[in-house]
């Protein structure tokens, strides 16, 4: 389990998370993915990556891309052939950062909160946002609204944006280039356009 005074960042991918040229906190932090821990029981999860585990932020990129090779790769393996760039690929677009201190700090009764180192294949780095059912009875509309108040948390938590495009995906400038990152409320500070000076190829 993560310390509280450590720092996450949430990648920002194309196109799920585009929405009319921009990924906004909504889109970046849209809900918690259902799965099972290892003991089998239901647990929602976000995935990010581990600060402490990053030397700068050309490693963040570098996480971000390979969670989006590693992406395409399953999608790849799926369909049995390779896949159409970009129709059925994803891409990564920069990252969120997103104190594990704010993540706890979401205001809940009904549910438990967690973030933990999760390794995945070529992502020593990755870990979930965990979200977990404690026992507390209630109505599933009050743990509906619960879970959609932590999400609302979490998107005005985000900040530090962070625009880039991956070495393998400048050939594909025209048709991403231009997507924005923005912060909560979109439209105020914070858009940082992908080709803004401070992009990284």
């Amino acid at each position: 389990m993560l310390s509280d005074d450590e720092i996450i960042y949430r990648s920002a991918l194309y196109p799920r998370m585009v929405k009319s040229g921009v990924v906004a906190p909504e889109k970046a932090v849209s809900d918690f993915f259902r799965e099972a821990d290892a003991n089998g029981n239901t647990i929602y999860t976000i995935s990010v990556g581990r600060g402490t585990l990053f030397r700068s932020l050309d490693h963040v990129h570098d996480y971000g891309c390979r969670v989006a090779a590693n992406t395409n790769e399953e999608r790849a393996k799926e369909k049995g052939s390779p896949l159409e760039r970009p129709g059925q690929t994803v891409h990564y677009l920069g990252s969120f950062k997103l104190a594990v201190s704010d993540v706890l700090a979401a205001p809940r009764r009904l549910v438990d909160l967690s973030v933990v180192h999760h390794p995945l294949p070529g992502l020593d780095e990755h870990c979930n946002i965990v979200m977990q059912r404690n026992a507390i009875e209630a109505r599933k509309s009050e743990v509906s609204a619960e879970r959609t108040s932590i999400l609302v948390h979490l998107r005005l938590s985000l900040y530090d944006p962070e625009p880039h495009i991956c070495a393998c995906d400048v050939d594909l400038i025209s048709t991403f280039g231009d997507v924005r990152l923005t912060l909560a409320p979109a439209g105020e500070s914070g858009e940082i356009p992908l080709t803004s000076d401070r992009r990284k190829d």
